[in-house]
């Protein structure tokens, strides 16, 4: 049996989960089946949500989570699994511009930005998310991923020189 507070959550923020879920991983499918695990997930942990944020935030938080496992599990699955420096050397995210040479420009930007994130830890992952796409506050993004502000400011930092320099050899995102 669903909880009735469980619905009103899908039919508030359903959409919602489904366009970040979209967004993260591409493709109609794949986004719908992340709500679906997003929404399983929210249901298992429904009685022990405190309050001390939004719905939305948590469910964000969820979304956002699950998709960063769904994209580390596929860069295993397909051998792309690099974790060190090496990792910029993997495909650029340039060549996803020449997957899609005439494709819409925000298809080939939401590409690059999720080969981006596949090269770097998932607290800064998450920390990008938060604050490239969520456009939240260096303050809430901090507490969300359990930095200090000055910490959070350096991983960001670092993400950027980092994107910029792939994006500088890959000739991705003008």
């Amino acid at each position: 049996m669903v909880h009735p507070e469980l619905e009103a959550l899908y039919a508030q923020y359903g959409y919602a989960v489904y366009r970040r879920c979209r967004y993260l991983l591409g493709g109609d499918d794949d986004a719908w089946d992340a709500v679906q695990e997003v929404f399983l997930r929210a249901d298992a942990g429904l009685s022990r949500f405190e309050g001390r944020a939004s719905h939305r935030t948590w469910l964000d938080t969820i979304a956002t989570r699950h998709c960063l496992n769904v994209l580390r599990a596929r860069k295993v699955r397909t051998g792309r699994g690099l974790s060190g420096p090496e990792a910029l050397d993997a495909p650029a995210a340039g060549d996803l511009a020449d997957l899609y040479p005439e494709g819409d420009p925000a298809v080939v930007q939401a590409l690059t930005v999720r080969s981006l994130l596949a090269h770097f830890d998932p607290q800064t992952q998450e920390a990008a998310v938060c604050y490239f796409v969520d456009e939240m506050s260096q303050e809430d993004v901090a507490t969300r991923v359990g930095l200090s502000v000055p910490t959070l400011r350096k991983r960001l930092r670092a993400f950027l020189d980092r994107a910029r320099g792939h994006l500088t050899r890959g000739g991705g995102l003008s």
